[in-house]
C-alpha cells in the first residue's frame, strides 16, 4: 500500500508537490503482472531516476537564471518539488532489488558518476535540451503507463509508485521545455538533446535490464532477445507512442499539444490524490 502524507502547492504554482510513503514490503521480483521481463524494464528505468532527476533539476535551475518570467519560475518550484520526491521514493526501491537478490550498485555508481560528469562539463543549453527531451519521453511513457493492463495488475505498491510518478511527469511536462525555449530556443540544439536523451536512456536502461535477466539465469543472448521482444510488445499495446515520439521533431511542438486530462482524472481518483 501507499500513503499520501501531504499535498502542497509551491507559491502560485499549479503543480502540486505530494509526499508519498510507499510500502514495498513483500514486493516480488515479477511484480508486474507476473512478468520478470516487464518488471525489469521498470527496474532499469528506476535505477536511472534519482541521479537523472537531480541532473534535470540542475539544468532547469541554471536555465531559470537566464530568464525573467515569474509565472514560469513558480511552475519550476513545483517541478523541483515533484522531482525531489521522485528521487526519494525510487531510491527506497533499491533496497527491494537487493532484498530480492540482485546486485547492481557497482554498475549504477559508474552510471551516476557519468551523469555527474556530464552535468559539470556540458554547456548549459545542451543540458537543458537533454532535460526537455527526456521530460517529453517520460511524459508520453507516463501517459502509456496510466492506460496499461500489466501495470494495473501489478503489485499494489508498484502500481501506485509507477502511476503516481506518471501523473506528475504529465503535470510538469512543459516546465523544462518552456525554460529551454525562453532561455535558448535553438531548434537544432533542442533536437540534438532529444535524440541524445533517448539514446542514453534506452541504451543504459536496457543494459541494466539485461543484467537483471542474466542474474535470473538467462544467457546474454537470451536476455537481449527478451528485452527486444518486450519492447515490441509494449509498442504494440501502445500504438500512439511512435507518433508521440515523432511529434517532438515538429518546430511548432509544445508538450501541451497532448491532452491527458481524462487519464489524469481517472488515475488520480483511483490513487486518492489531489
Amino acid at each position: 500500500m501507499s500513503k499520501l502524507l501531504n499535498t502542497k502547492y509551491s507559491g502560485n504554482s499549479t503543480i502540486p508537490v505530494r509526499k508519498m510513503n510507499f510500502d514495498f514490503t513483500d514486493v516480488p521480483k515479477n511484480y508486474m503482472n507476473g512478468s520478470l521481463a516487464k518488471s525489469h524494464l521498470f527496474d532499469g528505468l528506476n535505477l536511472l531516476f534519482p541521479e537523472g532527476e537531480r541532473f534535470f533539476m540542475r539544468a532547469v535551475r541554471d536555465g531559470l537564471n537566464k530568464i525573467d518570467n515569474p509565472d514560469l519560475k513558480q511552475q519550476a518550484r513545483g517541478f523541483f518539488g515533484q522531482e525531489t520526491q521522485h528521487a526519494i521514493e525510487h531510491e527506497k526501491f533499491f533496497d527491494v532489488l537487493e532484498h530480492n537478490g540482485y546486485t547492481f550498485r557497482r554498475k549504477l555508481n559508474k552510471i551516476d558518476k557519468f551523469i555527474l560528469k556530464m552535468r559539470d562539463i556540458l554547456p548549459a543549453g545542451l543540458r537543458l535540451s537533454l532535460t526537455a527531451g527526456a521530460e517529453h519521453l517520460t511524459a508520453i511513457l507516463g501517459a502509456a503507463t496510466l492506460n496499461d493492463e500489466d501495470i494495473e495488475r501489478s503489485h499494489p505498491a508498484m502500481r501506485d509508485l509507477i502511476q503516481w510518478h506518471a501523473i506528475e511527469e504529465i503535470e510538469h511536462k512543459a516546465v523544462a521545455f518552456d525554460v529551454y525555449q525562453e532561455s535558448n530556443g535553438n531548434y537544432l540544439l533542442r533536437i540534438l538533446g532529444y535524440i541524445g536523451a533517448i539514446l542514453f536512456i534506452h541504451s543504459v536502461s536496457n543494459s541494466l535490464v539485461e543484467d537483471f535477466l542474466m542474474q535470473d539465469g538467462y544467457s546474454k543472448k537470451e536476455a537481449k532477445k527478451l528485452v527486444k521482444q518486450t519492447h515490441k510488445e509494449m509498442l504494440a499495446n501502445h500504438q500512439g507512442l511512435g507518433q508521440a515520439l515523432r511529434a517532438y521533431f515538429k518546430p511548432s511542438f509544445h508538450p501541451n499539444n497532448f491532452d491527458e486530462s481524462v487519464l489524469l482524472e481517472k488515475a488520480m481518483s483511483r490513487l486518492g490524490i489531489a
